[in-house]
């Protein structure tokens, strides 16, 4: 628009030019004020506007042909003939919002008189009465504010008022509240889709539950908009529509909301999304009340239905689960899905939503032939009750023609020879050991055999060696504590070791003594032992010769040499390449951007990280908004290379990126789909570069399974149909037994009266009992013992974040020995309340004395009741607080 006035006025008399095209156009209070230079129409015309948006939902109701024809003073003919032609092809809600857009755009300040008339005329005098009752309410807006507003092209959304539904079929039939969609031709699409996405959508769209198997890069998430669509046409006053779309991280819920609302910018459909920190129960329960379509993280829901803040899964109409492939043993898919089939084989059963899976790769678990690769697809249909696996067969050639599959090649560097740096690392290792042996045997605390260290396998080992120690039993009791600290302990400083050695391999020298170092400066010397200093003392001795060994710059890494080749033949052909380069861990990423950047043939790139959000011991994660920052720059063009761990494997659309580098970065056939297809642009490549034969055998393994999996759709798709569902039938049955008897020993479970003392994981002083801790949400566990603060160490968070209503702001360590516990969050106004971590405690139960470490909370042997404000409020009157 203002595009267009600059080149107006070049033109002789282009003022006069336009006021007219304003007045033409209907504008004329506009042309007016702008004429005679007062807008104290345009002011007025504002008033009442923002009150109509407001209380939107009561309009849902009103049809739009009833008042149209005593609308003529406000609105152009065209604009009716649109307001006629929405209401007809898209319905009354549709026709109410194209209505209200129109006045909400008006510049006529006798709007509102008119539009109260038209209601009052047409039969909606209950309507005029709720309106004119916000009269006296309405402020007479004036000044830049009401211009602003005036003049503003408002957006309208408008959504169905929750109640009684009839709810889409679920498997087994078609049932009153979903009719097969055998017109689907002939409704209108807001993108018309491609005749191989229209194949993938058939299933669902005559509302069957569906596994949609396509290729990343080949629209599911468009498929998904337009079943969605479609969903919700069918709504009727009788049957309301609602849907959830479930996305298992946080930039993936964000990419998904956005495309939704993008979709459905110009429609009566509402958007709305829910994932993050800042998720109240009220804002979830507003949304579920008024939104038709709900973008959350499985977890989000599975929360708030154990809560009640959402009444049950027939709230919804449709569900989707985007990567259905996690809809298997303890992920939030399969705790969602469980509630649905103690629906549907409960004694009582109700109408269920329909459910919608999307995934690139259904995975075939740990099959090692089609037979077993079969039964793994099976189970993942009874887990998502599903009817049909929607896959492209007819239209092969069009999804070729659209989708690139990246070639797929792996460069072997030379592994890393032994260097100064890793003798030393190996020698301090071998030291470690050696003072852990003087105490206790450590072979026999862990089944697993000792590896390689340097090794995963060798992580392994010492995590199970450092978990065993701690319910290690002796006679004397302050032995068992002396002995238990110190192999606790060395157990530590050998995890470091290793994963400085780990870091080695990937990395260069300095990026591994940077982590050590880091670890060691972190120590606080207050809290050390003699086997504290011992052990540091083992590092001073070795830090001098480490740091010269860490920047000979001779010594390099072939791994990272050929990882420089691959980018420089990459590059130097075309300049304008966008990669995607894998790696294993947070650190890893942070170590390589950082030699790129120190690369002077590399810095040209400008490298992004993107990693998860969680804190680990090591890294700090990032914040949502880091992330989309992160994304924007690589999608942009302002970076060339995104460095990503996991959280990029899945979903995260990159349409640019014709390059995937896996340093290293081997996983399933699922993962092996997954990060392959981030590679999205055409003629893209995805590179394996290893030092490790075994990851090039499992990546050509990887392979193999992947035929295997496509095989295994097809024939269980040349199955009779009633077969099918039989098959799905009877694992569900198989499933629910199972479920029942576990729920039958967790009930079992909690009426055993036994307690357990919490002693400190490494210095075993005894900090609470069972009796002491309460859980919040199912999800946090604090105790509500008063004088347990005073054996806390507590310091600043390095990163506070507020969840659940939570605010965590400090941490907290044992006093003592400083062995982290947790952190220190307040709650509902009560300002101190300790939140516990299952590393942080032995578990001694007190009526046997045996000793227990706990992986997660969910598998604490003992009763932990539920938190109750009420109980923390009487003990605060209590004691005069």
């Amino acid at each position: 628009m203002m595009s267009f006035i600059y080149d107006l006025i070049e033109e002789p008399g282009w003022f006069r030019m336009l006021l007219d095209g304003f007045s033409h156009a209907g504008y004329r209070t506009l042309a007016e004020a702008i004429e005679l230079n007062n807008f104290a129409g345009i002011e007025k015309a504002a008033v009442h506007k923002e009150e109509v948006r407001r209380l939107s939902v009561i309009l849902n109701n009103v049809k739009p042909l009833d008042i149209l024809l005593h609308m003529s003073e406000v609105l152009l003919p065209s604009q009716g003939e649109r307001v006629e032609r929405a209401t007809a092809e898209r319905g009354n809600t549709h026709g109410i919002q194209t209505l209200l857009e129109f006045l909400l755009r008006t510049d006529n300040p006798k709007w509102y008189r008119h539009f109260l008339d038209a209601l009052s005329k047409g039969g909606y005098g209950h309507v005029v009465d709720v309106l004119d009752d916000q009269n006296g309410k309405a402020s007479e807006q004036s000044g830049a504010e009401g211009k602003e507003e005036a003049l503003e092209e408002m957006e309208v959304s408008f959504s169905e008022e929750a109640g009684p539904s009839n709810l889409c079929a679920s498997a087994d039939s078609v049932k009153d509240g979903c009719q097969p969609a055998s017109d689907y031709e002939d409704v209108p699409t807001l993108v018309e889709l491609r005749k191989y996405q229209n194949e993938l959508a058939r299933p669902a769209l005559i509302c069957k539950n569906t596994i949609i198997c396509a290729p990343t890069g080949s629209g599911k998430t468009v498929v998904a908009m337009e079943i969605c669509r479609n969903h919700l046409e069918q709504r009727t006053e009788e049957s309301q529509r609602k849907v959830v779309f479930l996305a298992n991280t946080i930039p993936l819920c964000q990419q998904q909301m956005e495309m939704f609302q993008k979709y459905f910018e110009n429609t009566d459909v509402a958007v709305t999304g829910h994932f993050g920190d800042k998720c109240s129960p009220l804002a979830i329960k507003v949304s579920v009340e008024n939104y038709d379509i709900i973008v959350m993280t499985p977890k989000l829901l599975e929360i708030n239905l154990d809560d009640g803040i959402i009444p049950g899964l027939s709230t919804f109409t449709l569900i989707f689960f985007d990567e259905c492939h996690h809809t298997m043993k303890n992920h939030s898919y399969s705790a969602i899905m469980k509630k649905y089939m103690d629906i549907k084989l409960g004694p009582e059963p109700t109408k269920l939503p329909q459910i919608v899976g999307l995934t690139a790769s259904v995975g075939v678990g740990k099959s090692k032939n089609e037979h077993d690769a079969r039964e793994h697809i099976f189970q993942l249909c009874a887990n998502l009750d599903t009817d049909t696996i929607s896959t492209v067969k007819q239209y092969e050639e069009e999804l070729r023609s659209h989708v690139f599959v990246p070639s797929k090649d792996t460069r072997i560097a030379k592994r890393r020879i032994s260097n100064r740096f890793m003798d030393i690392v190996l020698e301090l290792m071998a030291h470690v050991e050696s003072l852990a042996e003087k105490s206790y045997n450590i072979g026999t605390l862990s089944k697993i055999p000792r590896s390689t260290r340097g090794s995963q396998s060798y992580e392994q080992w010492i995590v199970e060696v450092q978990r065993n120690c701690k319910v290690l039993k002796l006679d004397n009791e302050d032995e068992e504590k002396r002995v238990c600290r110190k192999l606790v302990t060395c157990a530590e400083h050998l995890r470091k070791y290793n994963d400085c050695l780990i870091i080695l391999e990937d990395a260069r020298a300095k990026d591994a003594f940077k982590y050590l170092l880091e670890y060691f400066n972190n120590m606080d010397p207050a809290f050390f032992d003699e086997t504290d200093e011992k052990l540091v003392n083992y590092f001073e001795e070795k830090k001098a010769m480490l740091e010269d060994f860490a920047n000979d710059s001779v010594v390099d890494n072939p791994k990272l040499s050929e990882l420089q080749m691959v980018f420089e033949e990459q590059y130097r052909f075309k300049p304008e390449t966008r990669t995607i380069l894998f790696v294993k861990t947070r650190a890893l990423a942070e170590a390589i951007k950082d030699w790129v950047l120190e690369t002077p043939a590399l810095a040209h790139l400008r490298p992004r990280v993107l990693i998860g959000r969680r804190k680990t011991e090591n890294v700090v994660g990032m914040s949502l908004s880091n992330q989309k920052a992160a994304l924007n720059a690589f999608q942009e063009g302002g970076s060339k290379l995104l460095i990503a761990t996991s959280v990029a494997d899945e979903g995260i659309d990159i349409a640019t990126c014709n390059l995937v580098l896996l340093y290293d970065y081997v996983g399933n056939v699922i993962k092996m789909v997954q990060t392959r297809g981030r590679g999205r642009a055409k003629d893209s490549l995805c590179i394996l570069i290893t030092s490790n034969s075994e990851s090039a055998t499992k990546e050509q393994i990887n392979i193999l399974q992947e035929k295997m999996m496509y095989d295994a759709i097809d024939n269980i798709q040349k199955i009779n149909h009633s077969q099918f569902l039989e098959k799905v039938k009877k694992i569900q049955i198989n499933m629910k037994k199972t479920q029942d008897l576990m729920r039958q020993m967790t009930k079992a479970k909690s009426q055993e009266t036994d307690i357990f003392v919490l002693l400190c994981g490494k210095c075993s002083k005894m900090t609470c009992n069972s009796k002491d801790l309460r859980v919040i949400k199912n999800s946090h566990r604090v105790v509500i013992k008063k004088d347990f603060i005073d054996l806390c160490n507590v310091t600043p968070h390095p990163k506070p974040k507020k969840h659940d209503e939570m605010e965590m702001k400090r941490k907290i360590a044992c006093k003592e020995c400083n062995w982290d516990w947790g952190i220190m969050a307040s709650y509902l106004g009560i300002p101190e309340l300790p939140l516990l971590k299952t590393d942080g405690f032995t578990f001694v139960n007190s009526r046997t004395q045996t000793k227990a470490v706990v992986g997660k909370w969910q598998d604490f042997p003992g009763v932990i009741e539920e938190f109750d404000i009420l109980e923390m409020s009487t003990d605060a009157q209590g004691t005069g607080v």
